[in-house]
């Protein structure tokens, strides 16, 4: 009687590290993928590590950007043939043209009036189509250059689905384009 009850003592126990240590290695993994540093490398202009996946868009299959470009009001879209992945960053009466390198806190600049936006839309995310689009929703954008030809900027934080509550994961990019 007395093996039985310490041979299931052993086995809950071994279940129980089982669990744990899948569960730390799947949030260690997460936080890792996100956090990519350094330079863009090869023809890569846009580069970013969200919910365990790194995602590329490379210069030479940039589709024309969708742009407008005014003082106040700077819209880009970047996107590529047979890529499910986009990026689009949107900022409005930020002077940026002026400074033309700053540093975002998100979201304290959007305090009252959205000034700064950066989404992103994965169509091979499975989830419904709204929460398809990923918004920035905490975190830092650092603009290095910023012409009506040219992107140079990183970002770290942290994202959702537009409409997902609570289930905030880690982001983090760099672009380097030239449009």
């Amino acid at each position: 009687m007395h093996f039985r009850k310490s041979y299931f003592h052993n086995y809950l126990f071994s279940i129980f590290v089982g669990v744990i240590l899948l569960v730390s290695c799947k949030n260690g993994q997460k936080k890792e993928v996100a956090a990519s540093t350094g330079e863009l490398t090869g023809n890569i202009a846009v580069e970013v590590s969200m919910e365990n996946q790194v995602f590329h868009i490379e210069q030479e299959n940039l589709l024309p950007v969708k742009q407008t470009f005014t003082k106040d009001s700077i819209l880009l879209l970047f996107r590529a043939d047979e890529n499910p992945f986009q990026l689009n960053l949107n900022l409005t009466h930020t002077n940026i043209l002026d400074d033309q390198s700053v540093e975002y806190s998100i979201p304290d600049v959007n305090a009252g009036k959205i000034k700064v936006d950066l989404n992103f839309f994965n169509a091979d995310r499975d989830v419904k189509r709204t929460n398809k689009r990923i918004v920035f929703k905490k975190g830092t954008i650092k603009i290095k250059k910023l012409t009506e030809n040219n992107l140079e900027m990183t970002f770290t934080g942290e994202g959702s689905g537009m409409t997902e509550r609570g289930g905030d994961f880690p982001i983090s990019g760099k672009i380097n384009v030239s449009y």
